[in-house]
């Protein structure tokens, strides 16, 4: 007879046995990323479709009012394609944290049952966007050759930037999620936030645009570091290296204040939700 002990004082471990612990119950994260993958187009008439969709819809609303009307600088770059560029790493952000940031309070009645890592329920939502990430990218590598840009070394980096994007995404869930847990005003404020958080980035201009006493705040941003990357990758634009290093920073920052947040109220997290 196997008799299996569950310790409480195993979550507070430091964070290589979490990342050890989380490794155990991977085939669980695997599970609820291919579920909430599924769930999410069952019903749609368009069904998997709308992950071509999602950075394409707005690249037009994007061309026709910021390219046309107000038609900010590009470094030469069509303006559709430097605004693809920003949608698809940011279409992937916004969709993660948008669904994972509830995911604590959605899955109370598991939390509740079993035990389980519980960073693994928004890292798991986060990779069950992966893919509408891999699509995107394709997307924009294919409108990339159509407009000239051909591939060159600076595509190997994408992989590097796809990551990071995950790694931005995943930390700003579970700070989200976990403040979610406490404070149910999050759920409400989460469409604004987004909303905000797209216009302080360089998703529809360039960085080097933003006026230089404002200059800070871009880079307080973590996804400018990502946004900037990517393009840098795709057709070599040249970010503001003194900005990027800053944004790759707040990352750090985030990802530290995020796992603070997680560990101080983990163990009270099955009660709240």
């Amino acid at each position: 007879m196997v008799t299996t002990v569950i310790d409480a004082s195993r979550r507070r471990t430091p964070l290589r046995a979490l990342l050890a612990e989380c490794a155990e119950f991977s085939s669980l994260a695997k599970y609820l990323a291919l579920r909430d993958f599924r769930l999410r187009y069952r019903h749609a008439s368009l069904g998997a479709l709308w992950v071509v969709l999602q950075p394409l819809l707005p690249m037009i609303v994007f061309t026709g009012v910021f390219g046309r009307v107000l038609r900010p600088s590009t470094s030469g770059v069509p303006y559709s394609l430097f605004a693809l560029a920003g949608l698809v790493p940011w279409s992937f952000f916004s969709s993660s944290v948008s669904r994972s940031a509830l995911v604590f309070v959605s899955s109370g009645n598991l939390l509740t049952k079993v035990y389980f890592p519980r960073v693994i329920l928004p890292a798991s939502s986060v990779l069950g966007n992966i893919l509408d990430l891999g699509v995107g990218c394709l997307l924009a590598f294919g409108y990339s050759i159509w407009n000239g840009y051909l591939p060159t070394w600076r595509w190997l980096f994408l992989p590097a930037v796809a990551f990071q994007t995950m790694l931005v995404a995943f930390f700003v869930s579970l700070a989200l999620a976990t403040l979610n847990s406490l404070l149910r005003d999050v759920k409400h404020a989460m469409q604004f936030l987004m909303q905000l958080w797209m216009y302080a980035s360089p998703v529809a201009y360039s960085s080097s645009l933003v006026p230089e006493r404002y200059r800070w705040l871009v880079g307080c941003n973590p996804m400018t570091c990502v946004l900037d990357g990517f393009r840098w990758s795709l057709f070599g634009t040249r970010p503001d290296l003194a900005l990027y290093g800053a944004s790759t920073a707040s990352v750090a920052v985030v990802a530290g204040a995020a796992f603070w947040l997680f560990h101080r109220f983990q163990e009270s997290l099955a009660e709240r939700v």
